[in-house]
């Protein structure tokens, strides 16, 4: 399977997806304030449910209906977080940045400590060039007790680590994901990554073997086994990868990079 199949994506409410861009316009300092929580079957509420149905529906033309079920969340409660959060992730999506950022900050801003939102904002700070700051955000969640995802956290900051070339950084977050969950793809494969490029063999192909436990061959593992085995100087077992990535694969772009 392909590499962008086991790469998770990062959606709303959910942990995300992958990292950086180039735009590195300042963000400002978030400040955020209490609010009363949102009451379960008032409008704005309901609102936002049918928005994220919308969303998960994924029918074309349902981004442009879920915004405007959030905008009437926010026209009923100008102060609700979610909706905020909710809206500039789909704004994020049409590549309406400076909606998505406004939103985002407000999310923020009426944040009542939802770890999601905090989320969420991250992932976006992130594709947006902020590492660092979105890097602070995901430690911030993954001490708090309402998020039960915390190996995901862990998996973000080591993309966004890896993405700003601090890899150094990016091992130490995604070994502290998979001590939480052994079977965190992401993690294990930019940690295979990772060792291959320090040309440190012997850890790359542990976490490759633990990859190969979990998918079928792809062309990015076959190639990486290749790559690992011929670093190792064990030519039959890197002529096997090579064998198996130009006969399974053989119209893949990856058999370019044969050397």
């Amino acid at each position: 399977m392909k590499i962008t199949n086991f790469l998770i994506s990062l959606t709303v409410l959910a942990v995300l997806t992958s990292c950086g861009a180039n735009n590195k316009k300042s963000i400002d300092s978030d400040r955020t304030e209490n609010v009363a929580p949102v009451k379960q079957g008032s409008p704005e509420q309901v609102n936002l449910d049918l928005g994220v149905g919308y969303l998960k529906r994924g029918r074309d033309g349902d981004l442009d209906i879920a915004i405007e079920k959030f905008k009437k969340a926010i026209a009923y409660n100008p102060k609700y977080a979610l909706a905020h959060s909710m809206i500039a992730n789909v704004f994020d999506q049409k590549g309406l940045f400076n909606d998505a950022e406004r939103h985002y900050k407000l999310s923020i801003k009426y944040n009542n400590n939802n770890p999601d939102i905090f989320n969420n904002y991250a992932n976006f700070l992130c594709q947006r060039g902020h590492y660092e700051k979105a890097i602070n955000y995901y430690m911030k969640i993954v001490n708090n007790p309402q998020y039960q995802l915390a190996a995901y956290a862990y998996e973000n900051a080591g993309i966004c680590s890896y993405k700003a070339k601090n890899s150094t950084q990016a091992e130490k977050y995604f070994r502290k994901s998979v001590s939480i969950e052994s079977k965190q793809s992401n993690s294990l494969y930019y940690l295979m990554l990772i060792t291959k490029e320090n040309k440190e063999y012997m850890k790359a192909r542990a976490f490759l073997q633990r990859l190969e436990g979990l998918y079928r061959p792809s062309p990015e593992l076959l190639l990486a086994g290749y790559q690992i085995e011929k670093g190792l100087g064990n030519k039959r077992e890197a002529r096997q990868y090579l064998t198996n990535l130009q006969k399974n694969f053989p119209e893949s772009e990856l058999n370019k990079q044969i050397e």
